[in-house]
């Protein structure tokens, strides 16, 4: 039996408190360690999938997988909403902010470190691209437990993580970020802003 969900509308004030942490915590160190590692040794931020070889076909092959991504995600937030009892919906502002933060800095920075980065840098390492993509997944599902969240969420942002990994591995060289980075923003959408605002007023329409 699920508990009846309690409904949370975020605002930007505090969206925006925890963006700012997460700035400072997360996402400015995932930016400069591959930096720093290229300029040590020498080598191309190309090999770290920041490589525009391919574009359309990333873009074209994004659309379906990004829907996807999108859909399952935010079936699996309503899911986890009403196992918690808690649905956290934004407001139009809210929205917005979120979204962006989302698509122009969340998703691109940990596709850059954990695909690009550890993901590429694993294989060419061990010539062993299908461990590389376990190995840079399990990283990636562990370091959702910086958010506290709890088993289930990081579950499937594991899943998400195996899911993009081998979008990143199945595509032709030089491998290009594009695409895993748009799937990855429609995926985080899916799950904490544009999703549950969408089945939120959905709800409300079918209801009233």
């Amino acid at each position: 039996m699920t508990a009846p969900r309690t409904l949370h509308r975020t605002t930007v004030a505090q969206s925006w408190a925890w963006m700012r942490l997460d700035i400072l915590i997360r996402l400015i160190p995932l930016t400069v360690a591959p930096l720093v590692f290229s300029w040590f040794t020498g080598t191309p931020l190309a090999a770290f999938g920041l490589s525009f070889a391919h574009p359309l076909r990333d873009v074209v092959i994004s659309i379906p997988l990004g829907l996807a991504g999108f859909a399952i995600a935010t079936a699996f937030a309503s899911y986890l909403g009403r196992r918690s009892g808690r649905w956290f919906v934004p407001t139009v502002p809210d929205l917005t902010v979120q979204s962006a933060y989302y698509i122009v800095l969340n998703a691109p920075i940990e596709e850059w470190f954990f695909r690009g980065f550890v993901q590429g840098m694993l294989s060419r390492w061990w010539q062993a691209p299908a461990i590389a993509v376990l190995v840079a997944t399990a990283i990636f599902g562990a370091y959702h437990l910086l958010d506290r969240w709890g088993w289930r969420p990081v579950v499937g942002a594991t899943a998400a993580g195996l899911f993009l990994g081998l979008i990143y591995l199945w595509q032709p060289s030089p491998p290009s970020l594009l695409a895993p980075t748009l799937v990855h923003a429609a995926i985080t959408c899916g799950f904490l802003s544009l999703g549950p605002y969408v089945l939120y007023h959905w709800r409300r329409k079918s209801l009233g």
